[in-house]
């Protein structure tokens, strides 16, 4: 969450730091390549910078281009391809800019690989001053480094100098609270987290508002660690009900509540939890949580409802879980969901509604899983492998009407041929000509008005005939057909062979990683579903219980009014 978006912004840095440079040169092959990289449409970009390159057509932009090639080979989802550009780049002799700037890539792309010390080995080889269109960037990642080698005072003073006009400023104060707080030092937490709090209330945008409403949490449960329930209490009345934290939110107030013997301020934090998702595991201890509280207050006939309608609400949760199950075996799930994840993930309220349609039927049972970094490692190369099926399935389509051109060329035309058909064509324009003039005179019988109608279309007409006549012209001109030599048909043939070797690797990779896809939804299912069974558990054990309890006060009423009439029980 907190590198959100430092990680968002990987794609597409390398070109946003050459856009301003582009427009001031005179390279419309590096345009053209820019302008691909703006569709994000890589593979046309790809292709169009190789056959620049092939015909060598940079006039002077080709360390640009090909530090751009770098960031569109890393945005197609290949770094050590990327990796190995920027190594190239360095070990030439470039312009002092170009060389800091693949530097600082080169760093990045370490730094999200897991690589923090080959990071920060690359960004102390950044000579002189960084460009202005990525020194913001760098900032950041230098005080996430700094972060990471525990050199906080080095990253505070980093962030200080910075603040007025660092975009990043909330996101590195929470990573450095959190880093304080692992040190032990909860006074210096404390003061970070308010500040990201504080910093809600001068940008109220949404991510940070979601940000604000993660630091409110994490000071709460600092309280709490230190018995200052009534602290934790006041942060926690200002957590949002709504986003992506509201679920712990409301059940850490829940559980506050109940501990500062506030039951009647506890039950409607657990209530507006009760009537969300059962997929969520905060859903599912509140329900048990508010049954159990109403136990304790004595309102046993509401605690038994409350029991009843876990116990439903359990049993529909495993069967949503097996019907989970079936939706990741299915043939194309895997490719649907991560085609379709961002714009599921932007349209549903995963933590506050039930989802419709089937394959959403298993993201919700999936929000912890995908916040996690090896998750969307896997979503990641399945969505390029996908692509790159795509554009082999694409160009597999164009072999076949390449072939179809190459059968042709083969049959070949013979100089009598080209003849016949000249002499074929001349006879049908003269038959059409002559249709044409009938036409034309016969236009002139008619009223004026009818033959304004007819004379825009005997004009496109004429136009039509000068175009044959020049296309005539360019065959009677033929002095030898052309003849596909064997060279380019079995070169030709090579290729085709080549997009389906490709096409069929590719096909293999995308088996393996659904697989492990599958293998790992599947693992996170197991654990949604033993928690989700330990909870129905206990709601059929409260409810038992509540059963027992209401046998044993009847019993008793009985054998009290036998024994005040003198009868037997």
């Amino acid at each position: 969450m907190v590198n959100r978006v430092f990680l968002k912004a990987i794609a597409f840095s390398v070109v946003c730091a050459f856009a301003f440079t582009a427009q001031a040169k005179k390279d419309l092959r590096y345009g053209t390549l820019l302008y691909e990289y703006y569709q994000q449409d890589y593979f046309a970009a790809l292709v169009e910078y190789e056959y620049a390159n092939e015909l060598n057509e940079w006039l002077h932009d080709a360390d640009a281009a090909r530090l751009l090639k770098g960031g569109m080979t890393l945005s197609y989802g290949l770094p050590d391809e990327a990796q190995s550009i920027f190594k190239d780049l360095l070990d030439k002799d470039v312009s002092p800019e170009t060389r800091n700037k693949a530097w600082y890539y080169l760093a990045k792309l370490y730094y999200n690989k897991g690589q923090a010390s080959e990071a920060a080995k690359a960004l102390a080889r950044i000579k002189g001053t960084m460009p202005e269109d990525v020194v913001e960037e760098f900032n950041y990642l230098a005080t996430l480094i700094n972060m990471h080698f525990d050199h906080l005072e080095n990253a505070e003073r980093a962030i200080n100098l910075k603040k007025s006009s660092n975009p990043y400023e909330p996101y590195l104060l929470f990573n450095l609270a959190v880093k304080q707080l692992q040190r032990g030092d909860d006074a210096k937490a404390r003061s970070l987290l308010n500040e990201v709090v504080g910093y809600t209330k001068i940008n109220p945008k949404e991510e940070f508002a979601v940000l604000a409403d993660r630091a409110k949490q994490a000071l709460a449960h600092i309280h709490i660690q230190d018995q200052d329930l009534l602290g934790a209490w006041k942060y926690l009345q200002n957590v949002r009900t709504t986003g992506l934290y509201s679920n712990r939110a409301l059940l850490s107030y829940g559980w506050t509540a109940i501990k500062l013997k506030r039951f009647e301020q506890a039950i409607p934090a657990l209530k507006a939890l009760n009537k969300r998702s059962i997929s969520i595991a905060e859903v599912q201890e509140a329900k048990v949580l508010l049954a159990h509280l109403y136990e304790q207050k004595g309102a046993t006939r509401a605690a038994l409802k409350q029991y009843l309608l876990a116990e439903k609400a359990f049993a529909s949760g495993v069967d949503a879980i097996g019907g989970a199950r079936k939706i990741i075996a299915g043939q194309k799930i895997p490719e649907e969901f991560v085609v379709n994840l961002e714009a599921i993930m932007d349209e549903t309220d995963w933590y506050g509604s039930e989802p419709s349609l089937d394959y959403n039927k298993l993201t919700p049972f999936l929000i912890e899983l995908m916040s996690s970094n090896p998750f969307h490692s896997v979503i990641k190369e399945l969505r390029d492998l996908y692509a790159l099926r795509e554009n082999l399935l694409y160009w597999g389509r164009q072999a076949v009407e390449h072939q179809l051109i190459i059968k042709h060329r083969q049959q070949g035309l013979t100089s009598e041929k080209i003849a016949r058909f000249i002499k074929k064509t001349e006879k049908q324009q003269e038959d059409l000509e002559f249709q044409i003039s009938e036409l034309r005179l016969h236009t002139y019988t008619l009223d004026v008005e009818e033959q304004e109608r007819f004379s825009a279309l005997l004009e496109a007409t004429a136009q039509d005939f000068e175009f044959l006549e020049d296309r005539l012209k360019r065959v009677r001109a033929i002095e030898e057909p052309y003849r596909q030599s064997e060279e380019n048909v079995r070169w030709a043939k090579k290729l085709h062979n080549r997009i389906k070797q490709k096409l069929s690797e590719t096909d293999d990779l995308i088996d393996e990683l659904e697989r492990v896809m599958r293998i790992v939804v599947n693992a996170e299912l197991d654990k949604h579903e033993e928690r989700m069974r330990y909870y129905w558990a206990q709601a059929r054990l409260g409810k038992a219980r509540l059963y027992d309890q209401t046998l044993y006060r009847l019993e008793d009423i009985r054998e009290q009014q036998s024994n005040k009439t003198g009868e037997r029980p």
